[in-house]
């Protein structure tokens, strides 16, 4: 056997879906660590540039295609920690002073209004695609906000109201995406019956939801279920979702969310909350942002960068100055109601997963390509803000853990 059937023989062996998609992420968890401990970064930040780095690889290096990374899987690990953000969102706060909910709608439409405002008078973007691109990029990431908090053990009014608003924006956002592409198809000559698919959506997926917490809580009762055998029962639950909300025509995300809400609101005594510190959730959070990092797209040209920077500065100055004025009505400071502002600034995979939804129509591509680099820059930069604002708030109670 010479040298060249020798290589053939240990690519062959060697060289497989599997083994490179295990070196990948071996490497990625390498690599992030090393950028947390010499630039001190939130390891959210690290983990997605580290999946930067493998979707570079997949791009440049033949071998490299063989780690399949399908969207799919980033959808159901996004799922699971949606589960888990919905435990957290204190919803009791919007019943105890209704001003907050305002506070979130405030802020809300003021980054529509100023992105939609910038795209069309600074860069000539129809009303369709400004608008389109507005609603994605007014929201906030819940899963981004929970990992940095729980990172840096932060407690307090600026890390609750940002879980809680970024939460609200994503389901506003989800709602008014769903009802713009429906609006669309409908003057596009498709199905009327179409246009009421946004609120069928929001109920399926409250049912959908409910069932689970049902299921589970039923689960636990019978089994006594407590650390794994919980977090399986949880994670079976998720899959359920995924597996069957699509066959309804429901969303898989929302149902996940309404998942976490309602059984945070029906388990009074906070057995089944134990998922939240669980092992199997750190590892589930550390694989989501390594794929969502490799799926990250950016700029190719001058004149998109410009598009993308315009939209992240009008995106920041809107959740500054909607947070700070909205403010004093919600109960909090304007310094806090700043910092609320800056906690809110990542944007992640639930976003990506509404840009896809804009690039499977033809006519709207043009706002999902502005949508996902404002996303995958965004997605990095993000977390920093949010660890800053955090500090600042002086609601970090320790170092990363």
């Amino acid at each position: 056997m010479d040298w060249t059937d020798l290589a053939v023989s240990i690519h062959h062996w060697f060289v497989t879906p599997l083994a490179v998609t295990a070196g990948a992420f071996f490497f990625a968890l390498l690599l992030a660590e090393l950028v947390v401990r010499f630039t001190k970064l939130p390891r959210v930040a690290a983990l997605s540039l580290a999946g930067v780095a493998i979707g570079i690889l997949r791009n440049n290096f033949d071998f490299a295609h063989l780690m399949p990374l399908p969207s799919a899987l980033l959808e159901a690990l996004a799922m699971v920690l949606l589960f888990e953000v919905g435990q957290r969102v204190p919803l009791a706060w919007i019943r105890s002073n209704p001003w907050i909910l305002l506070a979130s709608v405030g802020e809300s439409v003021l980054a529509f209004a100023l992105i939609s405002s910038v795209l069309v008078f600074g860069f000539s973007f129809s009303y369709l695609d400004a608008s389109l691109v507005a609603v994605i990029c007014m929201t906030s990431s819940p899963i981004v906000v929970m990992s940095v908090s729980k990172e840096f053990g932060a407690r307090g009014q600026v890390s609750e109201r940002a879980l809680l608003f970024s939460t609200l924006s994503s389901v506003y956002a989800v709602l008014i995406v769903h009802f713009s592409v429906s609006g669309y198809l409908t003057t596009t000559n498709a199905h009327l019956d179409i246009a009421l698919q946004p609120l069928l959506q929001l109920f399926g997926a409250f049912l959908m939801g409910t069932a689970a917490a049902a299921a589970l809580r039923l689960f636990a009762a019978v089994t006594r279920a407590q650390s794994a055998l919980l977090t399986i029962g949880i994670l079976c639950g998720c899959m359920g979702i995924y597996a069957a909300a699509p066959s309804f025509g429901l969303s898989p995300i929302l149902s996940a969310l309404f998942f976490g809400l309602v059984l945070r609101s029906t388990d009074r005594s906070h057995r089944l909350l134990a998922y939240q510190t669980s092992e199997t959730g750190v590892v589930i959070s550390l694989a989501y942002f390594i794929i969502l990092g490799a799926s990250l797209a950016f700029p190719d040209s001058w004149d998109l960068a410009a598009v993308v920077a315009a939209v992240i500065v009008a995106r920041l100055v809107a959740k500054l100055a909607g947070n700070a004025v909205c403010a004093i009505p919600a109960a909090l400071s304007p310094l806090k109601g700043t910092m609320l502002g800056v906690a809110l600034a990542p944007l992640s995979s639930l976003a990506l997963v509404l840009a896809d939804a804009l690039g499977n129509q033809d006519a709207l591509t043009h706002a999902a390509i502005v949508s996902t680099c404002v996303i995958s820059v965004m997605a990095i930069i993000g977390p920093v803000l949010t660890e800053i604002a955090l500090r600042w708030a002086r609601e970090s109670s320790r170092g990363r853990k």
